[in-house]
């Protein structure tokens, strides 16, 4: 059963509580959405954690009197572990981060001990497992070009170094990975043209009928070049998601068409293998990363500025890299992007995804385009990128809650939407 109750402000405003219950076991979890499909568990049975599927997470009770016991098990036995503890009354629940799977000794250990009452191992859900201990080479937009400028590093060999960094994977199994994400992206895109997936929401998808539309003689449009067929892939990736396809959620669901739009499809038609293509959205990924540190994905908190427009910024660094220009060039076309739509709110009608975000998609993936061509071209935005994403995160704490995907404000409470409300509540026949 659900139950959704009015929370404080100062509660997390995607937060989740979940009780679990059953005969002789009950357990209460909260979470917290993150963004782009990821959530954090911050409480289990009233202890705190940070649980955001990165790691391999060894939950154990014990009496309070035998967390040192504990602690010196999981050190001696992993070394390289993180261990962390909270107590109340006379319990303790301690949390045992690895970086890897093989936590047989330590499991077994861990049971053997007679102040255990319990032990729960939480598999990391992340495609990519943190290292332990290890510091990231840089954190922000500003080191990141102190190290470029140091090193003579292009934008994705940065991005990469992040990631080998953090993981401890190779830089061929990385641009691997990300060659295998062009595909999806790619994927959806084609299927989101063709109108595949199972009927949802109150629109029918327009993405194949707009690619017919702007190659019929005669059909009234402005001459955008390639930018029509970014409108095309932009709009369809973003039908498919709502058709409950596979996509990408780069950084997130409610923005998945701006990458494949503004990165995949401009590196095709340049001609761009996809391991090219595959660098520049490790690009896109790094401005990402400074987002990820400095604000949000979530419109719950930020509104729509930090899902399409995080999209955006990322796609101006891909659009970028692309086209050859330096990690300067690619910072200052993610700052141009991210300014240029600053303070947009989160209204999704009905609850789903057709208006306004499929053409916001779209209106992002041009962003992004424009972006790298100013910057390019000669365009200064004179603000810096972390200052921009700063900027980003102070405009979203000041957004009423109305605007942060709420659907309490914006197109949401127009007459037109609360009559899609209905038909979206309709039962099926």
């Amino acid at each position: 059963s659900f139950l959704i109750e009015k929370m404080p402000p100062s509660v997390h405003p995607n937060y989740a509580r979940i009780s679990i219950k059953k005969a002789n076991f009950s357990r209460v979890v909260e979470s917290v959405s993150t963004g782009g499909g990821a959530f954090e568990i911050t409480s289990i049975d009233g202890f705190p954690v940070s649980i955001k599927g990165d790691s391999i997470d060894m939950i154990v009770f014990c009496g309070k009197d035998a967390r040192q016991d504990i602690e010196k098990i999981a050190l001696s036995l992993e070394k390289n572990c993180i261990f962390d503890y909270a107590a109340k009354n006379n319990s303790c629940m301690a949390d045992i981060k690895l970086d890897h799977n093989n936590s047989g000794p330590l499991l077994q250990a861990l049971q053997n001990h007679p102040a255990v009452r319990e032990v729960r191992c939480i598999e990391a859900v992340q495609p990519v497992i943190k290292k332990n201990g290890i510091v990231p080479p840089f954190m922000s937009a500003q080191d990141a070009l102190e190290y470029a400028r140091e090193k003579q590093c292009a934008l994705w060999e940065l991005a990469s170094l992040y990631e080998e960094t953090i993981s401890g994977k190779t830089r061929s199994s990385i641009v691997t990975m990300m060659t295998e994400i062009v595909q999806v992206m790619r994927e959806s895109a084609l299927k989101g043209i063709a109108g595949e997936g199972a009927p949802r929401g109150f629109l029918g998808p327009a993405a194949g009928k707009i690619e017919k539309n702007i190659h019929l003689a005669g059909t009234k449009l402005v001459d955008m070049g390639v930018l029509n067929e970014v409108m095309v892939w932009a709009t369809a990736v973003m039908e498919y998601d709502i058709r409950r396809g596979r996509v990408v959620a780069a950084p997130t669901g409610g923005s998945c068409g701006v990458l494949p739009a503004a990165v995949v499809l401009i590196g095709e038609r340049m001609g761009k293998a996809d391991e090219e293509i595959a660098k520049a959205l490790l690009s896109a990924g790094l401005v990402g990363v400074f987002i990820d540190h400095f604000a949000t994905f979530a419109a719950e908190i930020c509104g729509c500025q930090a899902e399409n427009g995080a999209a955006g910024s990322m796609a101006a660094a891909g659009g970028v890299d692309l086209l050859g220009g330096s990690p300067e060039e690619a910072f200052a076309a993610s700052s141009l992007a991210l300014q240029n739509i600053l303070g947009m709110i989160c209204d999704p009608v009905a609850g789903v995804g057709n208006v306004p975000c499929v053409s916001r998609n779209a209106l992002s993936a041009v962003n992004a385009i424009l972006s790298a061509n100013m910057v390019l071209s000669g365009f200064d935005p004179f603000v810096p990128l972390d200052e921009t994403i700063q900027a980003m995160m102070e405009v979203g704490r000041l957004m009423p809650e109305e605007h942060r995907c709420t659907a309490r404000g914006g197109l949401c409470v127009t007459p037109s939407a609360l009559r899609a409300q209905k038909l979206m509540e309709r039962p099926l026949e």
